[in-house]
């Protein structure tokens, strides 16, 4: 039978039998503060240890640092956790996409005596501890030689181990590990919803008017520097079709009319990377003919075009602009569209009206909104206690994907090394806001989903 055992709104952790089956240890995200990451909208979160009994009873908190503690292990005795410790910092540079090397290091806890001691000291991450007979206790660690250790004992098998699990003698492992490590993926994904189909991409993918071809990124990530990827829908037949030697090339669009792209070009992320300036730029599908369409004395970015593909909306962020404007691709003549102290993002133009989707934090987090294209009849889709973002436009105009961190977080981030955002699932809603459907519920970021012309959610 079924039982919540802690019933709280917070996130549960990492689950860990104690030897007599009397007690559950788990890492939990309840007493974080949820503080702003490095660039400003990504949320992180810290976590505690906690023991429960197997009925739910006596729930008590084992640390209080408001850092890491996490993937707890019982001693064969009962009378001890191993776990792994680091503080938000730390955390925050393992699951930079900039590949940053973090610290985290593996520590035990006596239970009766609440004394802690580390088995661990120096650079590296190191996480997954798992008690085995006798003292031992092996735990993975990080970066490009990590792999399976023990304490006082030569290094085991390197390579790359997700929850690992020993057998009592210690000789035996399972574990799990990503096989497919091709980028851009593009394989089909499960979906909580049938009617809506699911293919994994690189980010920022745009399809084609006919369905046939699509574009992207290449790299793993926006905050990198980024070329533009065209290829055949499926995935095969690539080639890069716009790459710059010193600037990134950023969130490509394809046109109505299937002759040009649209994309952001210059330096961007300015609260990582430093300065960020970009320039809405136009190049012909064959990669020729690259024009500005603004210069690059703000951040502009993420660029949609109108539906007679005469226009283009798109993000500027700076002292002299700051919002959402259009602008005529012919005269290059721009308007002001949303001007506000909030931050404007992720502008969407419907593909069969003059209705503009977009995110804001207007209202203290990030919700989707919808105003048309003339800045009249403002309104808010969605209500929703996490950031809602990277919405996109079905070709009829009847839906609206986007992705939501509403499902909080699934996992100890520390254990997804590279994923900033170690949480966000695809959900789709009608243009109204109404009738909200959840496409993914995982413990990874699943973000800038984009539509097929032909059918499903990809």
């Amino acid at each position: 039978m079924l039982k919540n055992l802690t019933n709280t709104p917070a996130g549960e952790f990492r689950p860990a039998w104690s030897p007599d089956g009397k007690w559950l240890a788990f890492s939990s995200d309840r007493e974080s503060t949820r503080p702003r990451g490095n660039g400003g909208f990504e949320t992180v979160h810290s976590t505690e240890l906690y023991v429960v009994r197997s009925d739910g009873a006596q729930q008590r908190r084992l640390t209080n640092d408001q850092a890491f503690a996490g993937s707890p292990s019982w001693s064969a005795d009962g009378q001890s956790l191993v776990f792994y410790r680091a503080t938000i910092a730390e955390v925050d540079h393992i699951t930079s996409p900039r590949r940053l090397r973090g610290i985290t290091q593996i520590a035990t806890l006596n239970l009766r005596a609440a004394e802690r001691h580390d088995l661990t000291s120096g650079p590296g991450e190191k996480w997954s501890p798992r008690w085995l007979a006798g003292d031992r206790v092996a735990y993975v660690s990080g970066g490009p030689d990590g792999g399976i250790e023990r304490t006082g004992e030569i290094a085991g098998a390197r390579g790359e181990f997700g929850s690992p699990s020993w057998t009592a003698d210690g000789r035996r492992m399972v574990f799990h590990r990503e096989v497919d490590h091709e980028w851009p993926p593009h394989r089909t994904v499960h979906s909580l919803d049938a009617q809506f189909n699911l293919v994994r991409t690189g980010v920022f993918p745009s399809f084609s008017p006919a369905g046939d071809r699509m574009i992207s990124n290449d790299r793993t990530a926006g905050i990198l520097q980024n070329s533009i990827l065209v290829m055949n829908a499926d995935g095969s037949n690539r080639s890069v079709l716009f790459s710059a030697p010193d600037k990134s090339a950023l969130a490509p669009a394809w046109s109505p009319r299937g002759s040009d792209i649209a994309f952001s070009i210059g330096h961007f992320f300015q609260m990582v990377t430093g300065p960020a300036r970009g320039s809405i730029a136009i190049v012909h599908i064959d990669g020729t003919g690259l024009q500005l369409l603004t210069d690059d004395s703000v951040n502009c970015g993420f660029p949609s075009w109108s539906r007679d593909g005469e226009q283009i909306v798109y993000r500027a962020s700076g002292a002299s602009e700051h919002g959402l404007f259009v602008i005529d691709i012919r005269t290059h003549a721009s308007r002001l569209l949303t001007s506000s102290a909030a931050h404007d993002n992720f502008p969407a133009w419907s593909p069969t009206s003059d209705v503009i989707a977009f995110t804001s934090d207007r209202d203290g987090d990030y919700e989707v909104y919808t105003i048309r294209a003339n800045g009249m009849d403002l309104q808010r889709l969605t209500h929703s206690p996490g950031n809602d973002a990277h919405n996109s436009w079905s070709p009829d105009g009847k839906w609206i994907a986007f992705t939501s961190q509403r499902g909080g977080f699934k996992d100890e981030s520390a254990l997804h090394p590279y994923n900033p955002q170690p949480y966000g699932d695809i959900y789709v809603m009608h243009a109204d806001g109404s009738d909200v459907r959840q496409l993914t519920d995982d413990q990874f970021e699943e973000s800038t989903p984009v539509w097929a012309p032909l059918r499903g959610v990809q």
